[in-house]
């Protein structure tokens, strides 16, 4: 893979954290139990981690004169970070985000300060980043007159642009037709899309299509949102909703999982992965974030994300050993079969005599009508018609959509494939079974 050069275009501020047992309400007084000052603001928290990992970042944005704007740059230099593209103003303070933390979630108000003060005038001064870049990075911490002259700019050059549309803020019609990627999270897309009443009264799965499909038919090309614990939901090329799941992680600090997202989704698209490759990336690297306290201190590294993304195969691995499993249809149902799929071309002939209590059909991962005339009823081949098999479902991108859909499953409840062959061990179901587990 080539060398990922990112172009962070947002707000640099000084986050103001307030550690307590809970979130004071309005007019009440808590007494807290920690306060820092730690280096924050959307831009450069996202800069800082598609740095740790593995991007060549530079950061255009502004500061003011102070203290705060001195340690904010000295944070991003020691990243590695180019901020030659941030300016300091001595008529304007830095940002400041002033943040109460409790119980791993967190509530942040924002000053913008120096970041109301990036301008247009500020991306044409720094081209040459753009042109460096593969991905240009925005968020809404600073004017979105600049988003929208940032954005329309790199798609002047080709570039890939991905905007995080936090906080959520009106948007004019024309910067979606240059938006590559959309991330909000569930609130946000309620809101662009106009669905907020939608998404707070109906369950995720029924909300999430429509409200993405709007976007898109706003111009976005994709919309990928973030679920939290939850994982995230994309679209694929034929409008379906996919999703991607979540990590189970000690959470510490929320505060900069997003922003993780967005740098690893960067950092994985500017490296060439495909989206669902940078996808389960960006979201093993978020995991990670929330483990440690503060934004940019939480940030993995891409070694740290190699090393949890074998932990979890080897977990999920285990899950799936343990949750798939095989049966013959005409075996009753059982409670503890959990999710029961068919995968047999020759049903539901003859599914009278059987329990047809099934939650899908998927007659599509299963071997085809010419392996199943060429190897019928001859067991003395069944390793010529495992072997062919095998090639049918990795060379088939239906059979990897659904084989994802199957390992989603079974990691909540267990999944059992369904099978009509006589006997018991020599089946295509333990075929797709082992491939499944691998």
């Amino acid at each position: 893979m080539s060398t990922p050069q990112v172009a962070v275009i947002g707000s640099l501020n000084m986050d103001i954290v307030v550690e307590t047992r809970q979130i004071p309400q309005i007019g009440e007084t808590l007494l807290g139990d920690r306060f820092r000052f730690i280096p924050g603001g959307k831009g450069a928290n996202q800069a800082v981690a598609a740095a740790r990992l593995g991007a060549v970042t530079s950061m255009i944005g502004a500061v003011g004169a102070d203290a705060f704007g001195d340690e904010l740059l000295a944070a991003l230099s020691r990243e590695g970070i180019d901020i030659s593209g941030v300016k300091r103003l001595s008529d304007a303070t830095t940002g400041v985000a002033s943040i109460y933390v409790a119980e791993g979630d967190n509530s942040i108000v924002v000053i913008p300060g120096a970041n109301d003060r990036v301008s247009p005038a500020d991306i044409d001064l720094h081209l040459d980043k753009l042109k460096q870049a593969n991905i240009v990075l925005l968020q809404l911490e600073i004017p979105v007159e600049t988003v929208l002259y940032a954005a329309r700019t790199a798609k002047s050059l080709g570039k890939k642009v991905i905007l995080n549309p936090a906080p959520a803020r009106e948007l004019p019609q024309e910067l979606y037709g240059y938006i590559d990627y959309l991330t909000p999270n569930r609130t946000e897309l309620g809101r662009y899309a106009g669905m907020e009443l939608v998404a707070t009264n109906v369950s995720t799965s029924d909300f999430l299509g429509p409200a993405m499909q709007r976007l898109r038919a706003l111009g976005t090309a994709q919309v990928v949102t973030t679920l939290g614990a939850d994982g995230l939901a994309y679209l694929d090329e034929a409008g379906e909703v996919r999703t991607v799941a979540g990590h189970a992680v000690s959470v510490v600090d929320t505060t900069g999982a997003g922003d993780c997202f967005n740098a690893g989704l960067a950092t994985a698209l500017a490296q060439g992965q495909s989206l669902e490759e940078a996808l389960r990336f960006a979201s093993l690297a978020s995991a990670l974030a929330v483990t440690k306290f503060g934004a940019q201190a939480g940030m993995p590294t891409a070694d740290e994300v190699r090393q949890f993304a074998a932990a979890a195969t080897g977990s999920s691995r285990t899950t799936h050993e343990a949750q798939i499993r095989v049966k013959r249809i005409y075996e009753p149902a059982a409670p503890d079969d959990g999710y029961r799929i068919l995968v047999d071309r020759l049903w539901p002939r003859g599914m009278s005599k059987a329990d047809t209590a099934l939650d899908e059909w998927m007659k599509a991962i299963a071997p085809s009508p010419e392996l199943r005339k060429a190897y019928a009823h001859r067991m003395e081949r069944y390793a010529e018609f495992s072997a062919s098999y095998l090639r049918e479902l990795n060379t088939s991108p239906e059979c990897a959509v659904l084989a994802d859909r199957i390992r989603e499953l079974a990691l909540e409840r267990p999944v059992t494939l369904l099978f009509a062959a006589k006997d018991p061990v020599y089946n295509h179901a333990n075929v797709l079974r082992r491939w499944l587990i691998e």
